[in-house]
């Protein structure tokens, strides 16, 4: 007969070994524990933070980082000097406040009462100073030549100052001295006359306070005055206006304070509701097999593998940030769930026994089991390691550590415990006074209270009644009542058709994915930042990406046909789904051809004429100077290397149109005659959307792969790894789909809840499938039973932990963490609900070999099987050898000594031996 399992069983026979070695030494194996905890935990003193969006939500390979970098080396900007809003490299430092009348005022913030309070608190505003070096608005604005750079002032204070008498025009509003204005940006939710573009009403105004960033001290002092102009919004109040208010920093800071706030509190609301269930879950009616200190051990072992993991990644300098905040919540859940194996399994070892032996049982039955898992986790956890996503990156490496110190600290620290509660049931003692109680028999006519609370069995196990207290209730529940039921026809095909519709609704789901997290999402409800970003993007999405399109390639802008070309390629931008006309457009070439043809003579077909308007007359006239800034001259000023021009996109308001408008933008470069870029600061942001769903779809299948080459090896047959493998495909298919129906859109929070899917599946599958190849019953059906009555309580117990240690998350007053809790859920109630139903029906029905399997590994001389060891003569099978041998039956004499019914160290107090039959 073909082998398989080796790994496995080799892996039983150490966990053998060591299970005696822990009951002969439980003391050293409960101070190193301590001992390790302890000084890994030490490592949190040198805790850092790491709060950068960008750093974090951003793909490290992304092109926008790329296209920045380009930007930065041929059109750098001077902030001190020379500093444009429209040309800028990055976001930048800067303040914002967005105005809008109150309802009680008006509906219209081009009232003249709304004009005078939003200029009253321009005026506040650039007044303030700071506490620290009493740094003024003016000491560190970013300057245009010698005046600071606010957006929308110059709007305001001309609509102000000529009210009634104004006229505004949508998007472009013409200033005296011949200048023009872009209004898109500055007004938001904007009514136009009809058939105009003059402004009829306007609901909000925006004005954007820019500071220098570029030097290190000019940033250190630009970060001073965002605080002091914070201090200064939270304290405004007027009759007339409603005011929102943001900064450069004010995202990362939220984040951060709402971690610092949330996240202690949902933690001991986490490790309360943990410790209460694991305790209620180790109560037995048995009060010396009962163990609910055992359940607080499993919780404090988790806790301890949290605080090894962040102490020793704080020793190794790698960084503390929000995403790894979830990471404690997930891992307690996890790691209490390795407690309810090794407890389900103790339960399963006979109480005659000594408690080195009974220890040996339970780690030959469950390490292997827990070690699959816990390796699968770990290991799903290091294909997540592999993103271009830091912040996914750190989550993957922080959790696959800590899930290994849980399952570390469970084998060795709870172990340890679970051999000193081991010694107080060997001898009857009661869980809670640990002092000796009587035997049922010596208590017959006690009450039931009595019974069940003052009296215990530890010593014979099961009585001549059949009364098995050594079975936890549930266990009880699975054997004797749900999965008969399970095994009902009618049942599985039941079954089946939930499986299909769950299979197809998935599927659907999967259909309507949506991709990346929109900025606004990340903080905290109700703060501030909130209600600025929301307002943003609901008054100021009609104008808002202004694309940067430059050609970078040397070209001859005086002739003719690149003239030509570069109108077309400027068309086709302008001609996109996406994007205004040329009247929204900004293109020096455009207005140099204007503002020359107004010269008589010159020939702008001649390189000479052409350099010497440019150079000494067009980027010399004031109002035109800006356009400076948009050509790269070589270094004798002869040539044109690279040229930007700007076109501007419209209704970008969602996360979508974000993607499609960055793809269409990026589409028509690559197709351009000529060497394209585009770039808007934006773009680094936006290239979440583009990456997520290629990394994710990457590690999903790296892991998988991974599953399966660990399950070939760990596994007993490799069609079991098979089974394990489509488990996992089914189950992330349909967490995928139903978070989509749940409006949780794929970005780095849920691609984390993914990666961990790939582990959890293995989890419920891997525990069921082992315990079902593993039983000795002869048909599928009894299979399926002994599994649910083995590991239907640990695995529900498991799954309910999980949920209950991400439960808190549910409230939490950020989309962040409601978003790990949702994909935490989902793959947690999909991996339940393939562990106790879908995988117990089909396994009764298809079996975990295939019949060709059976065929290739076993010649008809050598298929056996194995027929349960029977409890009473009763229970003997009949058997039959095509008719050639009658049925028989046996009956054990009682003080026979016969190593025939020695007692199974496996199946527990069963007097009758294993017996092999032909099949």
């Amino acid at each position: 007969m073909m082998e398989y399992g080796v790994t496995e069983r080799w892996m039983r026979h150490a966990f053998q070994k060591f299970g005696r070695f822990l009951a002969r030494h439980p003391h050293a194996f409960l101070l190193s524990s301590l001992l390790i905890a302890g000084i890994l935990g030490g490592g949190l003193f040198f805790l850092g933070n790491e709060g950068s969006i960008e750093k974090l939500y951003t793909p490290e390979d992304g092109l926008g980082k790329v296209e920045r970098e380009y930007v930065r080396t041929h059109f750098p900007i001077n902030d001190s000097e020379h500093f444009l809003p429209s040309r800028a490299v990055t976001a930048g430092r800067y303040g914002a406040v967005i105005i809008r009348p109150r309802r009680e005022v008006s509906d219209n913030a081009m009232e003249k009462a709304v004009l005078d309070a939003a200029v009253s608190l321009h005026t506040n505003i650039s007044e303030l100073v700071t506490e620290e070096l009493g740094l003024s608005y003016a000491d560190v604005c970013a300057k245009w030549q010698a005046d600071c750079v606010v957006s929308g002032l110059d709007l305001l204070e001309f609509t102000a100052t000529s009210f009634p008498n104004v006229t505004v025009g949508y998007p472009w509003t013409s200033l005296p001295g011949g200048l023009r204005t872009f209004s898109g940006a500055i007004l938001g939710d904007v009514t136009l006359k009809d058939g105009t573009e003059t402004v009829k009403k306007a609901g909000a105004i925006k004005l954007m306070y820019h500071l220098r960033s570029s030097q290190e001290e000019d940033d250190r002092r630009s970060e001073m005055w965002e605080d002091a102009f914070l201090d200064k919004m939270a304290a405004f109040s007027s009759d007339v206006i409603a005011v929102t208010w943001s900064t450069s920093h004010s995202l990362e800071t939220e984040i951060a304070e709402m971690t610092t706030r949330a996240v202690p509190n949902l933690a001991a609301y986490t490790v309360s509701m943990l410790m209460a269930f694991a305790v209620l879950s180790c109560v037995m009616r048995d009060p010396v097999r009962s163990k609910p200190f055992l359940g607080m051990v499993g919780v404090l072992g988790a806790g301890m593998a949290v605080m090894a993991t962040v102490g020793l990644f704080s020793y190794c300098g790698v960084m503390f940030n929000n995403l790894v905040a979830a990471m404690p919540f997930l891992v307690i859940g996890v790691g209490v769930d390795n407690m309810f194996i090794l407890l389900a399994a103790w339960r399963r070892t006979s109480p005659r026994r000594s408690v080195e032996e009974r220890a040996a049982d339970t780690f030959t039955e469950a390490g292997v089991s827990i070690t699959i898992t816990a390796m699968t986790n770990a290991l799903a956890f290091a294909v997540g390691a592999i993103t271009s996503f830091p912040g996914v990156r750190i989550f993957c490496m922080y959790s696959g550590v800590a899930v290994l110190f849980a399952y570390l600290f469970q084998i060795n620290f709870f172990g340890a415990c679970l051999i000193y509660d081991g010694i107080r049931e060997h001898q009857n003692r009661h869980f809670l006074t640990c002092l000796p109680v009587p035997l049922p028999t010596q208590a017959d006519r006690s009450g039931c209270c009595q019974r069940f609370c003052c009296t215990g069995d530890a010593a014979v196990g099961t009585q001549k009644d059949g009364e098995d207290h050594n079975d936890h209730l549930l266990m009880q529940f699975f054997k004797n009542y749900y999965g008969p039921f399970m095994t009902k026809k009618w049942v599985k095909v039941a079954v089946f058709a939930m499986f299909f519709g769950y299979i197809g609704v998935g599927c659907w789901g999967c259909t309507q994915l949506r991709e990346g997290v929109p900025l606004s999402k990340l903080a905290g409800d109700g703060s501030y930042v909130a209600r600025y970003l929301d307002q943003d993007d609901r008054y100021f999405s009609r104008y808002d990406v202004r694309v940067s399109v430059m050609v970078t390639e040397r070209l001859d802008y005086w002739d003719p046909d690149v003239k030509d070309r570069l109108e077309d390629l400027l068309a086709d931008f302008e001609d996109t789904e996406f994007t205004y006309g040329k009247n929204e457009s900004e293109s020096w070439l455009r207005v140099y051809l204007k503002f020359t043809g107004q010269i008589p003579g010159l020939n702008l077909t001649d390189k000479t004429a052409f350099m010497t308007g440019l150079k000494e007359v067009f980027l010399k006239t004031p109002g035109l100077d800006r356009y400076s800034y948009d050509i790269h001259f070589s270094e004798d000023g002869s040539e044109i290397l690279a040229s930007r021009f700007f076109v501007q996109t419209k209704e970008i308001d969602d996360t979508l149109r974000e993607k499609h408008m960055m793809l269409k933008m990026r589409g028509v470069a690559k197709n351009a005659p000529v060497r394209t870029m585009v770039y808007h600061p934006a773009f680094v942001y936006f290239d979440q959307y583009t990456a997520i769903l290629p990394n994710t779809l990457q590690n999903l299948g790296i892991a998988t792969v991974a599953m399966l080459f660990v399950s070939l090896i760990l596994m007993p047959h490799p069609i079991h790894a098979v089974w394990v493998t489509l488990a996992i495909a089914s189950i992330c298919s349909g967490v995928v789909g139903f978070m989509t129906l749940w409006g949780t859109n794929l970005d780095n929070i849920s691609m984390i809840s993914l990666i961990m899917c790939i582990g959890f599946s293995v989890d419920f599958s891997a525990h069921f499938i082992y315990s079902f190849v593993s039983a000795e019953e002869s048909s599928q059906n009894a299979k399926a039973v002994h599994a649910l009555y083995s590991l239907g309580v640990p695995i529900l117990q498991g799954s309910i932990s999980t949920v209950l240690g991400v439960a808190a998350l549910s409230n939490a007053p950020s989309y962040g963490f409601r978003t790990f809790f949702k994909t935490v859920f989902l793959v947690v109630v999909f991996g339940l609900l393939h562990g106790i139903v879908f995988l117990p029906v089909m396994l009764s029905c298809l079996g975990t070999k295939l019949k060709i399997c059976k065929a290739i590994c076993c010649t008809p001389g050598e298929k056996i099987h194995r027929v349960t060891p029977a409890k009473s003569t009763t229970d003997l099978p009949e058997i039959h050898r095509e008719g050639a041998v009658p049925p028989f039956s046996l009956t054990p004499v009682e003080g026979t000594i016969n190593p025939a019914y020695e007692i199974s160290t496996e199946r527990g107090a069963s007097p009758f031996p294993d017996i092999l039959t032909p099949d």
